[in-house]
């Protein structure tokens, strides 16, 4: 049995490097959905579409399935929305292999999201994204076992620590 933590928040809140090393720390993997969203994604539209995120979300269940068959912790990061979420929570609760499943909110002050946004490498920098995600998921209604953790002031170990509590 193992466990997983999906994760979902707006660019720079800490999802990739929070999903890293909570997979260090368990010993497990990460699944990095944006690569996914890149193969799939069509310039030509303005937004992802829900089908879109529908897609990543079958094909990250089933890369952290391969994981979970090998009792192997899995954390799945994205900007998930609420149909992302709910699609992984249904799917995720089916399965033997899982001991407990762990939705969480990365959020921060936007401040923060910004200067975290600035240290990525030029190609990676969202600018204002930062704000159009954030709107986005601010104006969503969540389900209850989302779990949200404001790491506007805490480093990566204090994120994964209040993780764990949870």
């Amino acid at each position: 049995m193992s466990d997983v933590l999906i994760l979902t928040g707006a660019c720079g809140a800490g999802k990739t490097t929070v999903s890293k090393e909570w997979a260090i720390k368990k010993k497990g993997a990460a699944v990095e959905c944006d690569y996914f969203t890149e193969w799939i994604y069509d310039d030509r539209f303005l937004r992802f579409t829900f089908e879109e995120e529908l897609l990543v979300a079958r094909i990250s269940l089933n890369a952290a399935k391969e994981y979970l068959k090998l009792s192997i912790p899995v954390a799945v990061e994205n900007v998930w929305t609420p149909i992302g979420i709910e699609y992984l929570h249904k799917e995720f609760s089916r399965l033997e292999t899982v001991d407990r499943i762990r939705f969480v909110w990365l959020r921060c002050s936007i401040n923060e999201n910004h200067r975290r946004d600035r240290l990525r490498i030029p190609e990676n920098i969202m600018g204002e994204r930062v704000d159009i995600v954030n709107d986005q998921l601010n104006s969503y209604i969540w389900q209850d076992y989302v779990n949200i953790i404001d790491n506007t002031f805490l480093n990566v170990k204090e994120t994964i620590s209040e993780i764990e509590k949870l």
